[in-house]
């Protein structure tokens, strides 16, 4: 069973009410966003608001919003904001991305959006809704991430590695095309399972990287520790 919190080296998330707890994909997509120059930041499905707190650890000055649709979850997030250093800077709006009505628009957008397709989904409603997207499609994704966004905005996100070509072609449909990637494998010699994606409306050829989580030992590798070492307890 999961700790009931999880504790970074400057803030604590607590984790016991959240449908999605902290996760190697969360702390993987906050430690290798590029938040220099962003001062509207939005973490759309903020779950803990694991993602928030990073930007706002890596990011001194931005304004921070995070939606999360699950009321409980949401109501968790802003306790983890509020014990936080940086609650006056971070606001937490229970409500449904595809009908926020607000007028605010982002430079930065995070998103560990519910990925799984053509799996089962989990029995309990709110693990499904956190982790398949029956709830929400990509199209639906970012078609609320362009009316959101302002037109020099980078989106920031995590998916399985096979389905980086669903990705790519919803992004699409709405401007945006592929900035960085990083193929992330979680133990070295396996195949990549997931994908680190940053996607702009500019038009420039992507950047490649690979990043390997675990050596041989099962150990963090040097790549993964000095991505979080300002995060992680123990790198």
């Amino acid at each position: 069973m999961p700790n009931t919190w999880f504790r970074f080296k400057q803030f604590t998330i607590k984790q016991d009410r959240c449908a999605m707890k902290v996760s190697t994909d969360g702390t993987l997509l906050g430690a290798w966003t590029h938040y220099d120059g962003a001062t509207r930041i939005l973490d759309i499905g903020t779950g803990t608001g694991l993602l928030s707190l990073i930007a706002a650890q890596r990011n001194g000055s931005a304004r921070i919003e995070a939606v999360e649709l699950d009321p409980v979850a949401a109501a968790q997030a802003r306790e983890n904001m509020a014990e936080s250093p940086w609650p006056q800077r971070i606001v937490v709006h229970q409500t449904d991305v595809r009908t926020w009505g607000t007028v605010s628009r982002f430079d930065l957008v995070l998103c560990n959006p519910p990925f799984y397709k053509g799996h089962t989904a989990s029995n309990e409603a709110r693990t499904a809704m956190a982790k398949h997207d029956g709830t929400l499609s990509l199209a639906e994704l970012f078609r609320c991430m362009a009316s959101l966004t302002l037109p020099e905005a980078r989106i920031s996100m995590i998916a399985p590695a096979d389905r980086l070509v669903d990705l790519e072609s919803a992004a699409a449909v709405e401007g945006f095309i592929p900035k960085r990637k990083c193929m992330v494998s979680y133990r070295i010699g396996k195949p990549p399972k997931r994908v680190l994606i940053e996607f702009s409306r500019e038009q420039t050829e992507a950047s490649w990287e690979e990043l390997i989580v675990e050596d041989a030992g099962g150990k963090p590798s040097p790549g993964f520790r000095a991505m979080l070492s300002d995060l992680e307890l123990n790198f």
